[in-house]
């Protein structure tokens, strides 16, 4: 029952959600005084008040025209000012006609006066508390210098007793409705307005947790500039001692060989950590977008291989592959082949002379994985779960190459780019196990031509 007076009231009044808090106000004043308006027709024509009954039937049907125009039409700033000055003609055509202060008018006074201060817009205010205090002053004033242009129409002191005492119980029941009503709107929009203040807290403690986010991420950015900074000009002054003593001085062969090779190391060593650096320095800055194509895997290896075949061969260590055949995976070659390099520079620097390096490729029903098991030294639990995580520093293989974490770093963020998964599976002191995992190349998807180097 409460569910359908509800739904019938936003009918009369308009939905809150769908209109103006000033028209559906309009719309409140107006069905409350239609309905006054229709029981004090028959009230005053039972207590034979004929002038005021009439006035109220033209009232009350200039009020559902008013009403129809704003609830339907829109036009409520006109219909609410009509009102406004109809009300002030009603109340002074029943104090004339209708025994005066002896009758109900003032009464009705205040009843107009509260329905135009809860229902209008502030700015009017002034003036309704301006003509309420003049125009019944103004008609006391009349009926104390010329009292026989009012006469008393009461047939019965009864009737008299009988029209106050209906404009009373008129009067509170109408500020009880207005008092509930205006209640239940204050409460509505103070429910709204601490929705809206949690909201705002929230975002405002999303904002906060950003900035902590931001300001963090920054700060490790600063530390990882701080140490390759530091640790790129180790590599460089070496490369630069190196050319300047086989430029200046004259060595015996063997000699120059060796240090040629240690020359060719500490160029390679230094050429990838610049990669991954502007590779990631690329990324932060702008964003890298992968342009997918259809890759095979082994002949990224293949390609990775002929450069990293040098320090293989100088470690002693053993390099052994196993590619699936048929395998093509949808990624963006020049990252893959980044990534897979990161892979197995960082596999040959920490596994020892003599020892063996497996690279596999397998394919399931909807992915690739690409698998790189090294013999070396391992990782411990705990470095393991900070692996991809971007702490960088400074580590050293096991004949002391340099290395810094970012290239797992960096490849975690290429290969999750790429829409693949990356991980890890070690034993301190019983090697490691890598492993890429990206889509296959599904034929439909992509017209572009295979890619091989």
């Amino acid at each position: 029952m409460l569910v359908w007076f509800q739904n019938f009231w936003h009918k009369l009044v308009g939905n809150p959600e769908h209109m103006t808090a000033e028209q559906r106000a309009f719309h409140v004043i107006g069905v409350i005084t239609i309905a006054l308006m229709l029981f004090l027709i028959p009230v005053n024509i039972a207590l034979e008040l004929r002038v005021v009954s009439v006035m109220l039937v033209i009232i009350a049907i200039i009020l559902v025209v008013l009403y129809v125009r704003s609830r339907i039409y829109g036009k409520y700033t006109f219909s609410l000012l009509f009102y406004a000055g109809a009300s002030y003609l009603v109340v002074t055509i029943t104090f004339l006609y209708n025994s005066g202060s002896q009758g109900s008018a003032l009464y009705l006074f205040l009843l107009t006066y509260l329905f135009l201060i809860a229902f209008t817009n502030h700015r009017f205010h002034r003036v309704w508390t301006l003509l309420h205090l003049l125009v019944p002053t103004s008609l006391l004033y009349l009926e104390y210098i010329a009292p026989h242009l009012i006469p008393d129409i009461y047939a019965d002191v009864q009737y008299r007793s009988i029209d106050i005492a209906t404009t009373m119980i008129v009067i509170v029941i109408c500020t009880y409705g207005i008092t509930i009503y205006l209640r239940s709107n204050y409460e509505r929009e103070r429910g709204k307005a601490e929705q809206r203040a949690l909201k705002i807290e929230a975002q405002n403690h999303e904002i906060s947790l950003q900035n902590k986010l931001l300001q963090q991420s920054n700060s490790e950015k600063i530390r990882l500039i701080s140490i390759l900074a530091h640790d790129l000009r180790n590599p460089m002054s070496a490369i630069t001692g190196v050319l300047e003593i086989l430029t200046e001085q004259k060595l015996p062969d063997d000699v120059q060989k060796k240090m040629k090779e240690e020359l060719l190391l500490a160029s390679r060593n230094t050429s990838e950590l610049l990669d991954n650096l502007l590779s990631w320095t690329s990324n932060q800055i702008k964003g890298l977008k992968p342009t997918l194509t259809k890759v095979h895997p082994e002949h990224v290896v293949a390609n990775v291989l002929e450069i990293q075949r040098f320090v293989a061969n100088k470690k002693g260590i053993t390099i052994r592959t196993s590619f699936e055949p048929d395998v093509e995976v949808r990624a963006d070659i020049d990252m893959l082949e980044l990534v897979i390099r990161n892979l197995i520079s960082n596999a040959l620097k920490f596994t020892p002379k003599n020892g063996a390096i497996d690279i596999l490729v397998r394919k399931d029903d909807a992915n690739s994985t690409l698998t790189i098991r090294d013999s070396g030294i391992g990782i411990s639990k705990e470095d393991l779960n900070l692996l991809f995580d971007g702490d960088i520093q400074s580590t050293y293989g096991t004949e002391h190459e340099k290395g810094f974490g970012m290239g797992l770093f960096l490849s975690k963020q290429l290969v999750s780019l790429n829409s693949g998964k990356i991980g890890a599976e070690s034993t301190l002191g019983e090697g490691s196990v890598f492993f890429v995992s990206l889509p296959l190349y599904q034929h439909e998807e992509l017209a572009e031509p295979a890619l091989s180097s």
